[in-house]
């Protein structure tokens, strides 16, 4: 939709900058993600997540759901997508996809989103069991036909240009493919998270709570050097498996680090998000978040203009677009019907007086 030029505008743009009610200092933002759907992520997790207000997004595995002990049944997952929480696809058998035939693929990648949808969830990104694929030509391919975005592992940052300055050569947007048809290293369908698992240590070999927890900070924060203003343009994606599941170190937080690592998001600030809040530029090539301005994202449609006084008449005004009421600067020559005129006293008439006089009338 054309929206007209009036004073105001730079208004306008600020109100798309700033979706969230951040008044242009929301410079702190996150997604949670949380892989296999084990259920220990509905029974543990869920609650903290509730706790401080928060969404994440779950990527399951649909032949565990109901079948394999230790993971949600369809009513928990059910349950999430209904409360607001988004779900996503982590294939039908958590399996090595890059070590499959093609129709094997097509089965894992393509069945898991029917899977879903069969649940009324309609699924809109996918996530590589063992972040195994995403540099296969043939499985991102696939992923591609039936996905709007694919998760893989594994960086601190997700730069919604895919311009990383740890990446050489630099790329500048995020196209899949570059002009020599080589995969790039980060695009849409290698959306960039990171695992606190895998700098995690067994039960035995434990890592001391405080250590895990500031590593956490520092990546959260890491973002900070390249987010101001309200301006986003790195985020933070955080992958958890087991939460306070005691039976199994590997690939396990405690219930005391989760909560604290939840509370400090909540007491700092942070604005969580999921997978589903991203969105994709098909003209630019960048990812941006979907209501809030990132980067260079512009308006879009369906976004209400704030009402302010033109500073001249509109004279090719879109429709549906209201023009603010103001006073007139000139009297009205032309008055329309049903205007009643103010009564006033008359003046006299000086024709009248003069007959009276001459006549002696009264």
């Amino acid at each position: 939709m054309a929206i007209p030029t009036f004073a105001g505008i730079g208004l306008l743009q600020n109100v798309f900058a700033t979706s969230f009610d951040t008044n242009g200092n929301y410079d702190k933002v996150i997604i949670l993600n949380f892989d296999d759907g084990r259920l220990s992520q509905y029974t543990n997790a869920k609650p903290v997540l509730d706790k401080y207000g928060f969404k994440a997004t779950f990527y399951v595995v649909c032949n565990y759901i109901g079948k394999k002990p230790g993971y949600m049944d369809w009513n928990e997952i059910e349950t999430l997508h209904r409360e607001g929480h988004d779900i996503g696809s982590h294939s039908m058998d958590h399996v090595h996809l890059e070590k499959l035939p093609k129709k094997d693929i097509e089965y894992q990648v393509g069945e898991s989103k029917i899977c879903l949808q069969k649940h009324g969830i309609n699924v809109t990104s996918f996530a590589y069991p063992f972040d195994g694929g995403s540099d296969d030509k043939t499985v991102v391919d696939i992923v591609a036909k039936y996905y709007d975005l694919a998760r893989s592992g594994n960086d601190a940052l997700t730069y919604l240009k895919c311009n990383s300055p740890n990446v050489q050569p630099r790329q500048t947007d995020c196209r899949t493919y570059t002009d020599g048809n080589d995969l790039t290293y980060a695009n849409r369908y290698t959306v960039r998270a990171w695992s606190q698992s895998q700098d995690a240590a067994p039960a035995e070999n434990k890592i001391s709570d405080s250590i895990m927890v500031d590593k956490f900070i520092r990546v959260v924060n890491s973002q900070t050097k390249y987010n101001n203003a309200g301006t986003i343009k790195a985020i933070p994606i955080i992958i958890y498996h087991r939460v306070g599941d005691n039976r199994e170190g590997i690939y396990n937080i405690d219930m005391k680090q989760f909560d604290t690592q939840m509370k400090y998001l909540h007491d700092n600030g942070y604005k969580v998000l999921t997978m589903a809040d991203l969105g994709y530029n098909e003209q630019g090539n960048y990812l941006y978040i979907k209501d809030l301005k990132s980067g260079t994202e512009q308006p879009g449609e369906n976004v209400t203009a704030p009402t302010v006084a033109p500073t001249a008449p509109a004279t090719n005004a879109t429709t549906n677009v209201t023009t603010p009421t103001v006073a007139p600067t000139a009297p009205a020559t032309n008055a329309t019907t049903n205007v009643t005129a103010p009564t006033v006293a008359p003046t006299g008439n000086p024709i009248l007086d003069t007959l009276k006089q001459l006549f002696g009338l009264k």
